[in-house]
């Protein structure tokens, strides 16, 4: 078995958070704007939600170690399930789980957003996953092994 290459789990992983951060902003900024409007004023707070500069730093970020994960999913997944695009959407569901429906399930009891918004966020934001995931899969490639030998032998 080979190792995971790193560098390119880094490589595919900055771009596939490149992906998810311009991704994320049409999905909440554009697609979800109203509804996040809605959550804000729910939450009593007394402007709308406009992100500011450290904002944005924040879910580069965030979408930055999103994309890393997608790939690192991918690569640690090549060994059972092989190289290609559905091992790499195997690793998007895997993260879009664990990002957007899974919390978003768990906070619905708190009331602070509706279960139309959770549905809406978890369908908007499958794409950009879906996308960032099979560009930085198709980045990442095995280490060649030190000694020569392919896995196989």
């Amino acid at each position: 078995m080979t190792r995971i290459n790193t560098g390119r789990v880094i490589l595919g992983g900055i771009v596939a958070g490149i992906i998810c951060f311009i991704g994320d902003g049409i999905v909440h900024g554009v697609l979800l704007n109203r509804e996040w409007a809605a959550v804000v004023a729910t939450l009593g707070r007394s402007k709308a939600a406009q992100p500011s500069p450290g904002d944005f730093a924040y879910f580069a970020i965030y979408d930055l170690l999103k994309g890393v994960l997608a790939v690192w999913i991918y690569a640690a997944a090549l060994p059972r399930f092989g190289a290609g695009i559905g091992t790499a959407l195997l690793a998007a569901l895997t993260v879009w789980l664990l990002v957007i429906p899974v919390p978003t399930l768990g906070l619905l009891p708190m009331a602070v957003f509706s279960p139309r918004f959770a549905l809406l966020w978890s369908i908007y934001g499958l794409l950009p996953i879906v996308a960032a995931t099979l560009v930085g899969a198709w980045c990442y490639r095995e280490a060649p092994s030190p000694l020569g030998f392919k896995p196989d032998q």
